[in-house]
């Protein structure tokens, strides 16, 4: 697999040279910028890369026929219709958006999305579909989260059109926390992709908080006639603290440091916007983030096992330490 993420890395950043050259490139020069770039590998890997673009349709040609002299430049785009206009690298990104789509496989809106790449594909010519083809032997997705329920299209189509027209929606509603089932009164904001899974951020209009519900979990759903008039919170605001899909109300900065042998695969991820990596001795690092407490909180420390320590506030490190000692006592009970 790192072969294959190798490949595409280095196939990104030759269209990524060539799209915005000016000019044309020789061969000597692509290798030496891609190198600048860390793609250490020979000339005839560069040839073979430039001439499977143009053979897959992408709109590449040399010019010139001594090899040592010959140039090559990228045309700035490929023409699917009169009205539909791709970049070379947007061509490329057609095929890793469809593979990242995966996990909605089991929505029922997974067939439209599937039907605009099937009308894209038509329209690409027999080189460029051919060459999608063979990149499904190259690269592999992994699928992530799926809804294991599924989702009602009809209580789908309703929510969205509560969300678009700003009335107040009705649903019997399960709540996870209580484990009750009740019908719900909720100022729709906006439907919210998050973790695998789709939920509908929205005021409760029995407490006035703005709040998570999950789509499979609505029986029913009903627009009503009355038109909803709080302000809707954007997702940059109601989840500036968040991890995930919990959402609180006070930020506090959360000091966690790290083992060396998690540290590269913590330090090469983006968890939250706020995080600022700090290296410290024998490869460990230190990674400070401004968060509120949330339970994905504890359960990203938790995953890291005892490759993690939380530095600061002491609340954090607490309920973490009494988790994890939980856990150990089902596992003691166990083995008993």
């Amino acid at each position: 697999m790192a072969g294959r993420n190798s490949q595409v890395a280095r196939i990104l950043s030759l269209l990524d040279l060539l799209d915005g050259a000016a000019r044309a490139y020789t061969v000597n020069e692509l290798h030496e910028q891609l190198a600048d770039r860390g793609h250490e590998y020979d000339k005839r890997t560069v040839y073979r890369d430039l001439e499977a673009l143009s053979q897959a349709g992408f709109p590449l040609q040399p010019e010139g026929t001594d090899q040592n002299a010959q140039t090559w430049k990228l045309d700035r785009s490929a023409r699917i219709s009169d009205y539909l206009v791709l970049t070379a690298r947007e061509l490329f990104a057609l095929y890793l958006s469809k593979g990242v789509l995966a996990p909605l496989q089991s929505t029922p809106f997974y067939e439209d999305i599937s039907r605009v790449f099937q009308k894209l594909e038509r329209h690409l010519g027999l080189r460029a579909n051919t060459y999608l083809d063979s990149l499904e032997n190259e690269i592999k997705f992994e699928p992530g989260p799926q809804w294991g329920l599924g989702l009602n299209a009809e209580i789908l189509e309703t929510v969205r059109a509560a969300c678009a027209e700003g009335h107040i929606l009705e649903t019997l509603y399960y709540s996870a926390n209580t484990k009750t089932e009740r019908v719900r009164r909720l100022g729709a904001h906006y439907l919210y992709y998050a973790k695998g899974g789709l939920y509908l951020v929205a005021e409760d209009l029995a407490d006035q908080k703005v709040k998570m519900f999950a789509i499979p979990r609505m029986k029913n759903a009903v627009m009503t006639e009355e038109a909803y008039e709080g302000e809707v919170k954007t997702p940059e605001v109601l989840f500036q603290g968040s991890m995930g899909v919990y959402s609180g109300e006070k930020l506090i900065e959360v000091v966690v440091e790290f083992e060396a042998e998690v540290a590269p695969y913590v330090r090469e991820r983006r968890w939250h916007s706020s995080q600022r990596v700090t290296a410290l001795e024998g490869g460990r690092i230190r990674v400070n983030l401004e968060l509120a407490e949330t339970p994905e909180l504890y359960y990203w420390i938790l995953g890291f096992a005892s490759y993690a320590k939380v530095i600061s506030p002491p609340t954090v490190a607490d309920q973490v330490a009494t988790m994890a000692n939980d856990t150990a006592k089902r596992y003691q009970k166990q083995g008993a």
